[in-house]
């Protein structure tokens, strides 16, 4: 029996989903813990089952004390001894590389965020049937997404805020990559029309030099899964080193898509210590 462990944003949420998905396919018995959600302050909290109408099986109270590390209370002290469990608790300990012994039968509770598409590429289809989202609503989104069906669409991601002052994930999508990145497309894809996704679009309006682009930033709060959803309509993409548009470009259905992504994705780690994007995908 295992235990998996659900936090952050709905990026992170649907890469461990697709971890929990992918044992759950093997004839693992799991549970999915989102019990740190009750006090969860950041992003929108648990979003999986109000996006995708998604049930995850969750474990009682009773199995969380007797998983969990650092237990105090003596009755479950002694009974992870009696039922050998005392190290069930694992993390993942090389973020964004494939590991199999993940897979193995031993009974754990896994802390992770499972960020390669190997642990769930053999049932990419039914995460993408999971990951249906609902039907666009909203004069604004419905307009933009038929002008993403319509045209040689690209969708660009483009993640400051938080970024901008975290020392792992910031200063790695500059200016630069992005010039890099419209380049390569525009070589690519003739006649692409670009479709702009921020948090902080003031800066892509005076910096992404863009003859054809239409900026979306009115999606907020609990609508924020529908930029997503619309950089999945997209018919090519170019993401941030962020998992919310990694899950735009992968849930993108274009048989010929052309998906560009940073080849560095995390400053502590070199590009050959980080396998989160699929090969097809070019790295810049």
């Amino acid at each position: 029996m295992k235990i998996v462990k659900l936090l952050g944003g709905l990026g992170n949420q649907m890469f461990q989903y697709a971890f929990y998905r992918s044992l759950q396919n093997k004839g693992i018995s799991v549970y999915a813990d989102l019990s740190d959600f009750d006090e969860y302050p950041l992003h929108n909290g648990y979003e999986l089952e109000r996006i995708f109408n998604l049930k995850v099986k969750k474990p009682s109270k009773f199995l969380l004390n007797l998983f969990r590390p650092n237990q105090t209370k003596w009755i479950f002290r002694k009974l992870k001894r009696i039922l050998n469990l005392k190290n069930t608790y694992r993390v993942e300990e090389n973020e964004f590389m494939f590991d199999a012994s993940f897979f193995n039968n031993a009974n754990k509770y896994y802390f992770g965020y499972w960020q390669n598409e190997e642990y769930f590429h053999d049932i990419a289809e039914k995460i993408k049937h999971d990951f249906k989202f609902p039907k666009i609503a909203g004069t604004e989104n419905q307009t933009v997404l038929q002008q993403i069906v319509d045209t040689e669409s690209v969708a660009i991601h483009v993640r400051r805020g938080d970024y901008l002052k975290d020392p792992l994930f910031g200063g790695i999508c500059t200016l630069d990559y992005y010039e890099q990145a419209i380049l390569s497309l525009n070589s690519k894809i003739k006649d692409a029309q670009f479709f702009v996704f921020s948090d902080d679009m003031a800066w892509c309006r005076q910096n992404l030099n863009l003859k054809k682009a239409t900026y979306i930033d009115w999606n907020k709060g609990n609508n924020s899964y529908i930029d997503m959803q619309l950089m999945s309509n997209c018919k090519h993409n170019i993401i941030a080193n962020s998992s919310f548009s990694w899950w735009g470009a992968w849930l993108n259905n274009n048989n010929n898509k052309v998906i560009i992504a940073p080849k560095k994705w995390i400053a502590n780690l070199t590009p050959n210590d980080c396998n989160i994007c699929p090969k097809t995908w070019i790295k810049i």
